[in-house]
């Protein structure tokens, strides 16, 4: 088995040979990086991730990952992939949350379960 390093960041370690987009793999390695925690990482349960002040996220992380620094083009991806943005009740739906965090969520996005990712598909659109 070889084990693959992607993107500029450390940790996130993928296992290659697998058929998980590129896009996934990179996200996956996002949300592990410790170092990006102050920008995007998991939820306390582990079933979704947050991104923190986009303006600084897409300036900063985005670039290291991928070929642009445009958060737009990052949240068309997730749900390309069948990511959601995960609205609170509290929040009400309509009330922009306090600090600038979004949440995302997808069933097989889970820590701890990278072996869940090749059950993550594109949508094939017609």
């Amino acid at each position: 088995m070889e084990l693959l390093g992607v993107g500029g960041g450390t940790g996130g370690v993928i296992v290659s040979g697998s058929n998980v987009p590129a896009f996934l793999t990179k996200l996956w390695t996002l949300v592990e990086d410790p170092e990006t925690d102050p920008l995007i990482c998991w939820s306390p349960s582990g079933t979704s991730f947050h991104v923190f002040d986009q303006g600084r996220f897409s300036k900063e992380v985005l670039p290291k990952f991928f070929k642009h620094n445009n958060m737009a083009s990052f949240i068309r991806q997730l749900n390309m992939y069948g990511f959601r943005k995960v609205v609170h009740i509290e929040q009400g739906g309509l009330v922009k949350p306090e600090k600038d965090d979004t949440e995302f969520q997808h069933p097989f996005f889970v820590r701890g379960q990278e072996q869940l990712l090749e059950n993550i598909k594109r949508k094939v659109t017609n």
